[in-house]
């Protein structure tokens, strides 16, 4: 069903993957394709939104940060398995592994390796911002229409 905290977390999350997304480009090797960086993340950041944070926004006043910290994670899980899933696929069509479990055990390896490369100052205290104002602007709402 339909809320109104599920939807303002939804769209704040939706908007900061979208400057995550922005900021980690300049980090990127020169020339690759990034088309797909942001609406990608933009698109992860809704479905933690509507799915994950909404729901639980109206719990209490001191859940925020608690949800807050579990929304940022889960976000930058859901966001990190897509593109490392999607790297896996890249490199299974090239024949770069001996057999199933293999490619399901690179998944994990070039989501690590993403975070190693990708991770900055600038994007961490984004997102962590980001996810607490997520998250009281959820509650608010749940509180005021909920």
């Amino acid at each position: 069903m339909p809320t109104a905290a599920k939807l303002i977390s939804a769209i704040i999350l939706a908007a900061i993957g979208w400057m995550c997304a922005e900021m980690a480009k300049p980090l990127f090797p020169e020339g690759q394709d990034l088309s797909y960086l942001s609406p990608t993340c933009a698109a992860a950041g809704l479905i933690v939104g509507w799915f994950y944070l909404g729901p639980r926004a109206d719990k209490g006043l001191g859940t925020i940060g608690a949800n807050a910290g579990t929304t940022l994670f889960v976000q930058v899980f859901v966001t990190l398995f897509t593109f490392s899933f999607s790297e896996m696929i890249s490199n299974s069509l090239r024949k770069r592994y001996d057999g199933p479990i293999e490619a399901l055990q690179d998944i994990f390896v070039i989501g690590f390796e993403m975070v190693m490369e990708f991770t900055t100052a600038e994007i961490t205290a984004t997102a962590i911002l980001g996810a607490f104002v997520a998250s009281t602007c959820a509650f608010y709402a749940a509180r005021k229409w909920g």
